[in-house]
């Protein structure tokens, strides 16, 4: 049961920065260093200095990426680059999108929510991402992009209500990046408010991406409560931003996360196949376009298979032998094949394109890849609801809210 709240959004002024599509960028844990070489070239305003800045060898306690993200933020706002809102709002998001040929429309607000509020995640975090977004937050004061949220709609009342305070209103801001077309909204009429604050406070909310950011900001609301007597229900690092989508029963944007593997041998992974008898079944499959094929067949039964494919051929669908106490596939992959086959502290990398991952093979930089497919949306809702987190990684939700569209800047 989410509590939600309006703000004073901090957004672009585009008079000073033209298009917003050379500002904005995705969250930033799937900007890749190569990625993060391409904003900072894009734009001398592109949110990537705030949000993901580069680091140096020469960095230091006073000159970091934390410390040049909390100048570059103030600069802009000081320079106008960046300008709050009078007053406080909440901000209809819809994003159009492409999902295997099919045309899919997501709908949701840009709000703050409340810390205390009922929020459920569903995925395990890491500590080195985590610490990253503490020290920025810590640093700059600011939410700087939305953490993204599932508001389960059955019967789509929250999702019409979003369309209704729409209608007829012009967007004010309309950005189409890497083939998504993302569109805002600005609301601050007291009665929209009041009705979207009753209407959400009756709805469950699940994360389906932005664990570190949200463990971020509740050790932040948690210091900030110890050292701070004026801290209240109020203060403004019991808030943070969110995006909160309306989902319908399916989810067209969950999409799977493959490993890729850089370290091991590839011939122990090949000896899988006349080793594992015994836990695993093993059935040889060297396109991967049939590989991918037969993944979603288990998946439409409910079934686990993981697909190892080793390049030049080398391709396999593993099935455990016997379905066991594993639900998920990375569960499986994580619990046992990794251990067993890769071993514990198996260098492993994620990618959502098998294009990528074969190209890493191609050029030695892999080992294997690992292909998986997603859980369902109820799967994930589950899991959510009984506290009962999936392994780090296990689904990418497409495509991402954006940071830099709109941010909340802490104000006493």
């Amino acid at each position: 049961m989410p509590h939600i709240a309006p703000f004073k959004g901090l957004r672009y002024n585009t008079r000073r920065v033209g298009s917003l599509a050379k500002v904005v960028t995705p969250p930033y844990d799937v900007i890749s260093p190569k990625g993060q070489q391409g904003y900072y070239r894009k734009h001398p305003y592109n949110f990537i200095r705030v949000v993901f800045g580069k680091e140096y060898r020469s960095d230091s306690a006073r000159n970091n990426r934390y410390t040049r993200a909390k100048e570059t933020l103030e600069r802009w706002i000081s320079e106008g680059i960046l300008v709050q809102d009078k007053t406080p709002a909440l901000y209809p998001h819809l994003q159009e999108y492409v999902i295997d040929g099919k045309r899919c429309r997501r709908w949701g607000l840009i709000s703050l929510v409340r810390l205390d509020s009922r929020i459920s995640p569903h995925e395990e975090t890491r500590t080195k991402p985590k610490q990253d977004r503490i020290k920025l937050l810590q640093t700059v004061h600011a939410s700087l992009s939305p953490i993204f949220g599932l508001i389960p709609d059955t019967g789509d009342r929250y999702r019409n209500a979003i369309q209704q305070a729409c209608r007829n209103r012009r967007p004010i801001a309309s950005i189409r990046l890497d083939g998504v077309l993302h569109r805002l909204w600005r609301i601050d009429e007291p009665t929209w408010i009041r009705r979207f604050t009753r209407l959400l406070e009756k709805k469950e909310l699940v994360i389906a991406d932005g664990h570190h950011r949200l463990e971020a900001a509740l050790y932040v609301r948690n210091a900030r409560r110890r050292t701070d007597p004026r801290f209240s229900l109020r203060s403004p690092y019991n808030y943070t931003m969110f995006f909160l989508a309306a989902a319908g029963e399916e989810e067209p944007g969950l999409l799977p996360t493959h490993r890729v593997v850089h370290g091991g041998r590839r011939d122990r992974l090949h000896r899988m196949a006349a080793e594992a008898a015994g836990t695993m079944t093993v059935e040889s499959v060297e396109d991967i376009p049939r590989l991918v094929h037969r993944l979603r067949q288990l998946r439409c039964v409910n079934q686990i298979g993981i697909g190892l494919y080793t390049g030049n051929g080398g391709g396999y669908l593993l099935r455990p032998a016997s379905q066991g106490f594993h639900q998920l596939d990375v569960e499986w992959l994580h619990e046992e094949i990794v251990p067993e086959w890769i071993g514990p502290r198996a260098d492993i990398s994620f990618t959502q394109d098998i294009r990528e991952g074969l190209r890493l093979l191609k050029t030695g930089r892999a080992k294997a890849l690992f292909l998986t497919q997603p859980p369902s949306l109820q799967e994930v809702f589950n899991r959510a609801r009984a506290s009962r987190r999936m392994p780090g990684k296990t689904t990418y939700f497409y495509p991402k809210p954006l940071a830099g569209l709109v941010e909340y800047k802490f104000e006493e």
